[in-house]
């Protein structure tokens, strides 16, 4: 059997161009995860975790077509900035952040078109904005929702981004421009990753479907070649002039996996998930295999901290020191155009298509998702 990376090598080998890794701080609330899964059909299911060090507050947000949509933020903390201005074409559907109804972190739209904002901390940079604002000028909080608004394939978005400038404007309920880069996959199997940086807007065809965080993305795809040699075949005993030792349980050809949840370990682990995942017939059974990989990157709170807590806080204000955890996950299957949602308090995902609004109506409409009680009593709940 080939080697489980035998198509990382493939695409690490002749889609690499050479990087340099700058030095930079790296915040915190970057340990997203995202990936693509395809059945024999060909159908494509999209999952993905957010991370946040507090809450975000976040809700579905069902935008109809023909809606009218601008870019909006501030400039020094206080002066109001608009940018862009557009009607949506698709309806979409997708989790917005810190209550605002059009800052779109992560949804499909119904043509099949799936995308996602990551946290890029230490290297995104945008272009300076103009004070008045532009017909061509984008906040990075409302990069996803322009692309998912608009556009139905990869091919259409790597065209259009190229007549627009992400620019450098606070989102106001962070304080702060949010640094962020972006994936995004059709329902033909394309998937592209688009990177902010000091050049300009960067997009990198991306044939494994996967993305977390900082560094950039072609860094993570020349660490891969660290993991080569990693199979799901169990490793062969080994014989001795004195006997013979065998692995101990399963999994010995993925022994060098790394379990932490840093970027670049968890980019190597989730092509670990998703190259040797069961191959199924539809999308919709692929659906139970995305829910399984993205239950491998769920962060319970506490496990990931920004600093060690002071002995002499009292246990409440050592929870307010912002350690990163998951939020909510995703999944989209992008031949139905349904979207699942799971929220930090519920082990099951909710669903919402464009079926359970009207596409054509005039109202932005917002969902909260449910957080049912995972562990009630299933008599009860049938009654």
């Amino acid at each position: 059997m080939p080697s489980l990376f035998s198509k990382m090598q493939r695409v690490v080998l002749t889609g690499l161009c050479s990087t340099t890794l700058l030095i930079a701080p790296i915040a915190g609330a970057s340990a997203c995860t995202s990936f693509v899964v395809t059945a024999k059909d060909d159908g494509r299911v999209y999952g993905r975790t957010m991370e946040f060090g507090f809450e975000t507050e976040s809700t579905v947000s069902l935008i109809p077509r023909n809606y009218e949509l601008t870019s909006s933020g501030e400039l020094n903390g206080d002066t109001q900035w608009e940018g862009a201005k557009w009607k949506s074409k698709f309806a979409v559907i997708g989790m917005n952040a810190m209550k605002h109804e059009t800052a779109i972190v992560d949804g499909v739209n119904e043509a099949g078109l799936a995308a996602g904002a990551l946290y890029f901390p230490g290297f995104a940079e945008y272009s300076d904005v103009k004070a008045s604002g532009a017909d061509d000028e984008v906040a990075p909080i409302d990069f996803l929702v322009w692309v998912l608004s608009q556009f139905e394939t990869v091919e259409e978005v790597k065209e259009a981004v190229k007549s627009i400038k992400l620019v450098d404007v606070d989102f106001a309920p962070l304080g702060e421009v949010p640094p962020l880069h972006f994936t995004i996959h059709d329902r033909s199997g394309k998937s592209i990753v688009i990177e902010p940086v000091d050049d300009g807007l960067k997009i990198y065809d991306n044939e494994l479907g996967v993305m977390t965080n900082s560094p950039q993305f072609d860094w993570h795809l020349t660490n891969l070649r660290n993991y080569v040699n990693l199979t799901p075949i169990n490793s062969a005993g080994k014989k001795f002039p004195e006997g013979e030792l065998q692995p101990l349980g399963q999994g010995s050809g993925m022994l060098g996996v790394p379990g932490d949840v840093t970027p670049p370990s968890r980019f190597v682990r989730v092509t670990a998930f998703v190259t040797t995942a069961e191959e199924h017939e539809t999308a919709k059974e692929n659906l139970n295999v995305a829910g399984h990989i993205l239950n491998n990157f769920d962060i319970p709170k506490g496990f990931a901290q920004p600093e060690a807590p002071d002995a002499a806080q009292s246990a409440s204000s050592q929870q307010d020191d912002n350690p990163d955890y998951t939020q909510w996950s995703v999944m989209a299957d992008l031949n139905g155009a349904v979207y699942y949602v799971r929220k930090l308090n519920a082990m099951n995902f909710n669903s919402v298509s464009f079926k359970d609004f009207d596409p054509d109506g005039s109202t932005l409409t917002i969902l909260k998702p449910l957080v049912a009680d995972p562990f009630s009593n299933l008599a009860d709940a049938a009654k």
